[in-house]
């Protein structure tokens, strides 16, 4: 009998002495995928590191019988010699790359894994080709999209042969025909008897997996695996992992008054290279040609298209930080016209990565900034309606934590309250419930409806079409570097 890809025995973790996971026990064979889903910050991407070793080398306190690998027990192994036997793709997947470009990172995971040095070009361009990211192999990763920096993880993640893969939300940036593709590629692993561990909230895409675990409100694991396919759905819906979309509604706009313009607007990316130590050249290729649209008063409108389509450039034209051509009015006046502290008093923004976003080093103060920046507002007013905003969102409890340990779910929905507590006629949220659960995506997108129907303009970006569906007034994609309205 041979030994399962992972065991795990009465494993319980700790972390500033808070419990986050209790008593879980798991068995994952050969060549078995297995979804793992739950509420957002309920402990799957800390059972991903607790597997993967960063976890408690780099904080926090765990008890645990074993944690056996490929029939190795780990748990004394550093995080550096369980990545030879675990491959990971980070929920944020920029926290993935030591190096500038792609090519570079796959050169120093195969230089890690003592490749010979002349068989590592030849292995990069097989497996750039292979996963079709050949055009991205010398881009910086600065200049990537989102969907474009998890296509880059998976491909590093896979230069390696190893027993068991954890994919914590791989395909949260995706458009659906990629995700197609790289549920391909997650299929052919299991052929060749790799396990496999799917971190998601998006279960709908996963109803061909065997196996599927709830982390549930109490830390433990509950394995749906035995349930039909409806009652698994019911258990999703009823813990909020999944929408019901029957449970949502919302008015639509009635307006006259035009908040953003775009007239015959062409959106361009600039990359500079090095062709030698005194010489660079700037090649400049078209995202966008000649997109001409208009956003009323309280519209909810959704952007769409295939990854690096140029969804996220075309929010930093309208924000005048990326080049573009045409003209683009914000209430009637073009931006080109106007002082940068008068365009952003009214275009808010909130990023793609929300770790970006913040500069304080307490959720509390990070809120109370919010606050005191778009409103002449005494300290402890501010105080006590951060204290009621945190509250609502489930933050209470993480008031005093730094938002850079914060989950992914969680910085993407404290990045949104804090943007959305400004005056500003427009907001571009970029991926706005990418990382969330179902009960949380819905108190995200039932707060862009209420500030909408309060007068605010909302243009947001998304890969989740049944929520763009559910709420969208309209919706516009980007296709062929043409923008049309779909809806």
């Amino acid at each position: 009998m041979t030994d399962p890809a992972l065991s795990i025995k009465n494993l319980t973790f700790t972390l500033n002495g808070q419990p986050l996971i209790e008593s879980a026990s798991l068995t994952i064979d050969k060549g078995e995928i297995v979804l793992l889903c739950g509420r957002s910050g309920s402990g799957k991407s800390t059972l991903a590191n607790l597997i993967n070793g960063y976890f408690p080398e780099y904080g926090g306190k765990q008890t645990v019988s074993h944690i056996r690998i490929d029939g190795e027990d780990v748990q004394l192994q550093s995080v550096v010699d369980r990545s030879e036997k675990v491959g990971t793709i980070f929920q944020n997947a920029r926290l993935s790359f030591s190096m500038k470009t792609l090519r570079e990172e796959m050169g120093f995971c195969l230089e890690n894994t003592r490749t010979p040095s002349e068989r590592i070009d030849d292995i990069i361009e097989q497996k750039a080709n292979h996963f079709n990211l050949t055009h991205l192999l010398d881009r910086s990763f600065d200049d990537l999209s989102g969907g474009e920096l998890q296509k880059a993880a998976f491909v590093c993640a896979n230069l390696s042969d190893l027993p068991l893969y954890i994919m914590d939300e791989p395909f949260a940036n995706m458009d659906e025909q990629t995700i197609e593709d790289y549920v391909s590629y997650i299929k052919v692993l299991s052929e060749q008897g790799k396990a496999v561990i799917i971190i998601d909230h998006h279960v709908d895409r996963w109803n061909w997996v065997g196996r599927w675990l709830l982390m549930d409100t109490t830390r433990q694991l509950i394995d749906l695996t035995h349930l039909p396919l409806d009652l698994k759905r019911d258990k999703l819906i009823e813990a909020g992992v999944v929408i019901d979309p029957a449970m949502i509604s919302r008015q639509r706009p009635n307006a006259d008054e035009t908040v953003l313009e775009l007239d015959k607007v062409s959106v361009y990316h600039e990359q500079t290279v090095r062709q030698s130590f005194f010489r660079k050249v700037t090649h400049v290729n078209t995202l966008i040609e000649e997109a001409s649209f208009e956003l009323k008063k309280g519209a909810l409108t959704a952007l769409v298209g295939p990854s690096g389509i140029g969804k996220s450039s075309l929010f930093r034209s309208i924000l005048n930080v990326s080049p573009y051509s045409g003209d683009i009015r914000i209430q009637g006046k073009s931006i080109r016209d106007m002082k940068s502290a008068d365009l952003y008093s009214r275009i808010g923004l909130v990023f793609q990565d929300p770790s970006l976003q913040f500069v304080k080093t307490k959720v509390m103060d990070e809120m109370i900034l919010s606050l005191t920046a778009w409103d002449d507002i005494e300290e402890d007013k501010a105080a006590d309606q951060a204290k009621a905003l945190l509250e609502h969102h489930h933050f209470d409890n993480k008031a005093d934590e730094s938002p850079w340990v914060l989950s992914q779910g969680q910085q993407r929905r404290l990045a949104v309250v804090c943007m959305t507590v400004g005056q500003q006629q427009l907001l571009l949220v970029d991926e706005p419930t990418y990382g969330q659960d179902a009960a949380n995506a819905r108190k995200i997108m039932d707060k862009l409806s209420e500030l909408c129907e309060a007068g605010m303009t909302c243009l947001f970006t998304s890969h989740d079409r049944q929520l763009v569906d559910a709420y969208a007034d309209t919706i516009y994609e980007i296709r062929e570097k043409k923008v049309k309205q779909v809806l």
